[in-house]
């Protein structure tokens, strides 16, 4: 009896524990928004700089498509996105130290990065 006691805990605690750390995968729509904000985040970075914003507000602004980008959560998409976020890490660097044109160049490889991850997303769900 003994046994079979801890073997029916031991399955309980196993169906708990896989439940509990299960992660839901996000939908359709969320993961499409998070591509969506990231995109624009990104754009409006670019604008800001490219209409003479000061860095640290560029700098805040790239930070918050970085964050946003972390809501990109789907298989297919991964290896972009980390691609993507690579670049915008680049673009802040680039911010940091006042190299205001390697910054838009770089701006304009993540929005086309994220144009990509969008464009993927979709045809692979349509």
């Amino acid at each position: 009896m003994n046994t079979l006691q801890k073997i029916f805990f031991a399955a309980v605690f196993a169906a708990i524990s896989s439940s509990a750390f299960a992660v839901a995968n996000p939908s359709y729509d969320e993961v499409k928004m998070a591509i969506d904000n990231t995109f624009n985040k990104v754009q409006e970075s670019k604008i800001a700089l490219d209409n003479g914003a000061d860095i640290e507000t560029v700098v805040a602004m790239v930070t918050d498509a970085r964050q946003l980008q972390k809501d990109i959560s789907n298989n297919v998409l991964d290896l972009k996105r980390n691609q993507a976020s690579n670049v915008l890490k680049q673009a802040r660097t680039a911010l940091l130290k006042n190299e205001v044109a390697e910054a838009k160049n770089l701006l304009d490889e993540a929005l086309n990065k994220y144009k990509e991850i969008k464009q993927l997303y979709i045809s692979n769900h349509s």
